[in-house]
């Protein structure tokens, strides 16, 4: 355990409990018994869903411009200890605040792990509907 181990995290998250956007964190899972498609892709996935604070945010055209971020790509945060223990976002998962979902990208932490910072996009159409459908 080092210093910045739980003690930062919660307190941070403390602060602004019940004041973020309340979310779900979506993991698929595939299910390769069920046969792989022409691309090698699983046919059906399973999906488990955790609460979760955070906000979405957009990065500035300075940084979108240094660092070669599309114009596209949103800022989604999501602070650990809104999370079930041990569950940490993964590049792939989805987030969904109010009625929009996002993929990430690329997931990052402080040295903390008070916050995940993830580069996303917006899903386009019903990921429910997709998800009834075992995509």
């Amino acid at each position: 355990m080092g210093l910045l181990d739980g003690q930062i995290a919660s307190a941070i998250y403390a602060g602004f409990k019940n004041k973020l956007l309340k979310g779900t964190l979506r993991r698929r899972t595939a299910i390769v018994t069920m046969g792989l498609d022409e691309l090698g892709d699983a046919v059906r996935t399973e999906s488990t869903d955790y609460a979760c604070q955070g906000f979405v945010d957009e990065y500035s055209e300075f940084f979108r411009a240094t660092a070669g971020i599309p114009d596209t790509d949103l800022k989604v945060c999501v602070f650990a200890k809104s999370l079930p223990s041990g569950v940490r976002p993964l590049k792939d998962d989805l987030v969904k605040f109010g009625s929009v979902w996002y993929q990430l990208k690329i997931v990052n932490t402080d040295p903390a792990t008070a916050l995940w910072e993830c580069r996303a996009s917006k899903i386009q159409g019903d990921i429910d509907a997709c998800r009834s459908r075992g995509v």
